[in-house]
């Protein structure tokens, strides 16, 4: 059982009728049923605690047992949700207060000092700050349990009984920011619309547009989140500019989220404009948002080049930052985003994965969303597509939940796994979602998707086309620079792939990291004329990307040697490479490389399985699909399967369908007649 916070209205004929049963019961019976409803802990022991005060025992609970109203066990079980909410909200005013204030009571001598705030809030009619302070110490607990949402209650119930209106206003304030951290927009936008009617406090007005920027967030408004953000920092400068500061760290990440949709006034060059335009002061000390901000402001305004050691020195403090720092999640997400730029896959990964944990431990919605993309394109970009795909599902599971759609990470996923039409038909979609919501970062990995499909199918000029557009020092896509090379460089763009090259070597002199280096020796065996160079070159790359985390690298690596070692005639050195690269690509389900690996091999004079040239999409069904079949097959609901598996139900839902015309099923009772060999590729 949990509380019940607003009013049922009692106007339905189940709702009447069971009303006058409870009536007809012995006063004794109707004062334990009304105990009964106003403990949320449905523990017995609780009911015969407070019964010696309010007039019952035992065998009170005679009379309502009968009736089957409720049931006493191990614990108290109302028949039906309404019979509590009719006893409830049935009995007058009095009464109920009578009742949580014995309970109160109850909770203080079992120790629980939390049920007891509650029970004091309930019992209350009129303002109160001592109940009110015994609330807001209860919301802290609340909250650092990862329960947003309870605090959210506790802190809003605080702020009823608050007579005084600035401290009534910064409750009210602070419950906003609780649901909104709790992923609820709309409850979050109710109260601070309450908690905006006090504006006579500069810093408050700030802390205001601090909370609505938020949601502004959870809705899918980046560039309005931004703005809201540059207005509060804008507020607070004058008076607090510490608190000004931190909040243009997470203006930072908002802006990174629009990309290249940001309209004037919300770019991350407006950001940095706006560091600039407040400076931290002469004597204060610079933390670590300080070191993030002032290194991203001039990147934006300087560039790359002459920045690129401050931003390595800012992500260096960000990972040395403890998790208690109170801006942690913004510091995560915004240098999760500088290790992209400097193509750090290693502190990408660390960094992501640290969001996550933090994220899950606290319980916050908006954090966990962005870790869960982070940490899907750290996995991507490995080539973990099955660890990716169940990221990626549980970000979709969280947009859904906001009443959106967000199939990025499906059109990526399927762009990786070989299935081309539906990458394809998906890339419409995630053009819609990023139009309409201005969250341009969308659009890079859109465009990489393209890039992955048109390259699996070595069409070169396409792949390069696809996407040219993208790739500059800022980019969030740096890992695809040696993939457009190879597509300049086999449709015959020879300039381009220089020029691209030039950048893949500044970056990898800036982060000489094993990935980037094999990436770079890659690059440049396929831009040398030079055979034995060439060759050198390709050796190193694999060398390199041996030391990668996850097989991705060395797999194209070795692929793209083996299609060299067969143009130069050595096709048993070719068949080695490209046999290398296919397994690989196969074993992490790369379907779309490993029917282009396997076309090579057939060139070079060997031969494959029959099947194993063609993109998965036929029979073989994913991880993620074979779980999803499996529970179905046992007679899950959809429902069902979501909730055990953290997806949502359009995922699989989507998984479903796919899973049927894999297995060319027609009802979930032939799939359970395959349930022995629902198996994943």
């Amino acid at each position: 059982e949990t509380p019940l916070p607003e009013p049922i209205p009692l106007g339905s004929a189940l709702e009447r009728v069971y009303l006058r049963e409870a009536l007809a019961l012995p006063p004794q019976t109707r004062t334990l049923l009304l105990t009964a409803a106003a403990d949320p802990t449905s523990d017995p022991n609780v009911l015969w605690r407070a019964g010696p005060e309010l007039g019952f025992d035992a065998g009170a609970a005679a009379a309502a047992e009968e009736r089957s109203l409720l049931s006493i066990r191990e614990t108290v079980r109302f028949r039906h949700p309404l019979i509590r909410s009719a006893v409830y909200y049935g009995a007058p005013l009095a009464q109920r207060t009578r009742v949580h204030a014995v309970l109160a009571e109850v909770a203080a001598d079992l120790g629980e000092v939390d049920l007891r705030a509650w029970h004091l809030a309930a019992a209350a009619t009129d303002p109160d700050d001592v109940v009110a302070a015994e609330l807001d110490r209860a919301a802290v607990r609340t909250r650092d349990r990862g329960d947003w949402t309870g605090s959210s209650s506790l802190l809003a119930r605080s702020a009823a009984l608050t007579p005084d209106p600035p401290a009534r206003a910064r409750r009210l304030l602070a419950a906003a920011e609780a649901s909104a951290v709790a992923g609820s927009p709309g409850r979050a936008q109710a109260l601070l619309d309450e908690a905006a009617a006090y504006r006579d406090d500069r810093r408050y007005n700030g802390l205001v547009q601090r909370v609505q920027a938020r949601i502004h967030r959870l809705t899918g408004a980046p560039a309005a989140a931004t703005y809201a953000l540059l207005t509060a920092a804008r507020e607070l400068g004058p008076v607090d500019i510490r608190l000004a500061r931190d909040i243009l760290v997470e203006a930072l990440v908002q802006a990174q989220i629009s990309g290249s949709l940001a309209p004037p006034g919300a770019t991350r060059r407006s950001v940095a404009e706006t560091v600039r335009s407040l400076p931290l002061p002469a004597g204060m000390r610079a933390t670590t948002g300080d070191v993030v901000l002032e290194a991203d402001t001039a990147v934006h305004l300087e560039g790359l080049a002459g920045a690129g050691p401050r931003l390595r020195q800012a992500v260096a403090a960000v990972r040395q930052e403890e998790s208690t720092a109170p801006e942690l999640f913004q510091l995560l997400a915004a240098a999760c985003s500088h290790a992209t730029v400097l193509g750090d896959d290693i502190t990408l990964h660390e960094l992501a994965w640290r969001l996550h944990a933090e994220a899950g431990r606290q319980g916050a919605a908006i954090p966990m969303a962005l870790a869960l993309s982070h940490t899907a394109v750290s996995e991507l970009i490995a080539g973990r597509l099955d660890e990716s795909e169940r990221l990626f599902d549980q970000r979709a599971a969280l947009e859904e939940a906001r009443g959106s759609q967000l199939y990025l990470g499906a059109q990526l996923i399927a762009a990786w796994r070989g299935r081309f039409e539906e990458a394809r038909a998906l890339a419409e979609a995630v053009r819609e979602h990023a139009d309409r919501t201005g969250q341009g970062y969308q659009l890079v990995f859109l465009d990489y998707a393209r890039c992955v499909v048109e390259l699996s199918q070595s069409r070169y000029e396409e792949a390069y086309l696809s996407l040219a557009g993208q790739i500059g020092e800022l980019c969030q896509a740096k890992f695809a620079l040696v993939d457009m090379v190879e597509a300049a460089t086999r449709s015959g763009r020879q300039d381009e792939a220089l020029g691209l090259l030039e950048l893949l070597t500044r970056l990898a002199e800036r982060t000489p990291v094993p990935g980037l280096l094999g990436d770079l020796a890659r690059a440049r065996a396929l831009t040398t004329a030079d055979p034995s160079a060439a060759e050198k070159l390709y050796v190193q790359a694999i060398r390199h990307h041996e030391d990668v985390r996850g097989p991705l690298r060395r797999a194209r690596s070795h692929q793209v040697y083996g299609e060299w070692l067969r143009r130069e005639r050595r096709t048993r050195d070719a068949r080695h490479e490209l046999r290398t690269a296919h397994e690989l690509f196969d074993a992490m389900g790369a379907q779309g490389f490993a029917a282009r690996t396997a076309q090579e091999l057939s060139a070079a004079g060997d031969s494959l399985p029959a099947g194993a040239h063609a993109p998965s999409g036929g029979g073989e069904l994913t991880p993620q699909e074979a779980r999803v079949a499996r529970l179905a097959a046992g007679g899950a609901t959809n429902g069902e399967i979501a909730a055990q598996l953290f997806l949502s139900v359009h995922t699989v839902d989507y998984h479903l369908r796919k899973v049927f015309r894999k297995l060319d099923v027609h009802s979930r009772r032939e799939l359970a007649a395959r349930r022995d060999r629902l198996t994943s590729a």
